[in-house]
């Protein structure tokens, strides 16, 4: 692929949104359960992303088909013991056929370059909820705008145009990465997606409401991780990982320990130490590249660091200059003057969290992709 495609926008990439403006912050979420959408001006910018960035990241999906599912919802809310159960069949079966055809859909259009004025939908990567809008519902804060919210299998409201935010592009041309958009709903007329800059959440200080009205916001699109590089086996930015040792049977855990954060090789109870499932021993690979907003799969001559879920604290290599004695670290010592442990460091600019992967098998070349599972 020449180095014009690379930079062009296409179907199945997973993309930042960064609105800039009167407020400038990354669209974003309130975790798994809360279905508004904020943008939080605090929390990080293009140059210094949030240390929650797998809240702002979407996967840009095609249009799906919803009419059927539609007609089936609308007859189950209204069904009642007098409602014909074969209708209820037949509309339930035409919704999962519909269902099926959007996935066949979604697969032939993998890969397509995104042009201006095309219809998109957007995927919220960690709740796999799709963003959406109510036309009928006005924003919980700004009364004169419409709800945006984050749903489950989508609607229609789920349906976007963009559009260039500067005029030196125009309909039918490419969508370029690093390009302004114009996020306009299909069903709400003139609305743009944009961000209530006078509208703070109460119950969360520091993030401004977004909603759908008539007032246009940039939206700056930072690519996060193209459609090629998103293959299922493979390490990439983004995945949630166990460090396991191999020899010792144990996972890499970071935990409280005298009221500070420390790093061990944690023992589990379990008959099998593999089926241990503590939340303190997982940890989110970042494929550290230039664009702090760019993830990526992790090749075996990446540099990479590994964020604790728990805490948003990072691992990192320091010199132990622990004067306790003990066998293996004066056996370590002799043979090589330094030893090095495992700390928690808040930061991720701390050059000791940047790490290397070596694979214990023999592996062609460099530049190849780390397989998950690795040891």
């Amino acid at each position: 692929m020449g180095e014009a495609a690379a930079s062009f926008l296409h179907m199945g990439d997973i993309i930042s949104l960064y609105a800039e403006g009167n407020v400038s912050g990354f669209l974003s979420t309130l975790g798994l359960v809360d279905g508004r959408c904020v943008v939080c001006p605090e929390a990080g910018d293009l140059a210094n992303v949030p240390k929650k960035f797998r809240d702002c990241l979407f996967r840009i999906c095609p249009m799906n088909r919803y009419a059927s599912q539609k007609q089936f919802w609308e007859a189950a809310k209204k069904s009642t013991d007098r409602t014909d159960p074969v209708l209820l069949r037949r509309l339930h079966h035409a919704a999962e056929v519909e269902k099926k055809q959007n996935e066949t859909e979604n697969k032939k259009c993998l890969g397509s370059v995104i042009q201006y004025g095309n219809v998109i939908q957007l995927l919220h990567l960690k709740s796999n909820k799709y963003l959406t809008v109510n036309k009928r519902l006005p924003a919980l804060l700004e009364k004169n705008a419409m709800r945006v919210y984050l749903d489950p299998a989508g609607n229609e409201g789920s349906w976007f145009y963009m559009f260039p935010f500067y005029k030196l592009r125009s309909n039918g041309d490419s969508v370029v990465v690093g390009d302004r958009v114009i996020l306009t709903p299909v069903n709400a007329g003139q609305q743009v997606l944009h961000v209530g800059a006078n509208y703070e959440l109460l119950d969360n200080p520091g993030c401004k409401e977004v909603n759908v009205v008539n007032s246009a916001t940039s939206w700056k699109i930072s690519l996060f991780l193209e459609h090629q590089e998103n293959v299922e086996d493979i390490l990439k930015g983004g995945d949630v990982v166990r460090l396991f040792h191999a020899e010792q049977e144990k996972f890499l855990t970071m935990d409280e320990y005298k009221r500070k954060q420390s790093v061990f090789l944690r023992l589990t109870a379990r008959t099998s130490a593999t089926s241990a499932t503590s939340s303190k021993a997982l940890w989110e690979v970042e494929v550290v590249q230039h664009d702090p907003c760019r993830g990526g799969a992790g090749h075996w001559n990446s540099m990479f660091r590994f964020k604790h879920l728990a805490t948003g604290h990072y691992l990192a290599a320091e010199t132990d200059e622990d004067p306790t004695p003990d066998n293996m670290r004066d056996k370590l010592r002799d043979g090589s003057g330094s030893v090095y442990h495992l700390v928690s460091v808040p930061y991720s600019h701390d050059l000791a969290s940047l790490f290397e992967l070596d694979p214990t098998t023999l592996t062609s070349r460099g530049d190849s992709l780390v397989p998950q599972n690795s040891y």
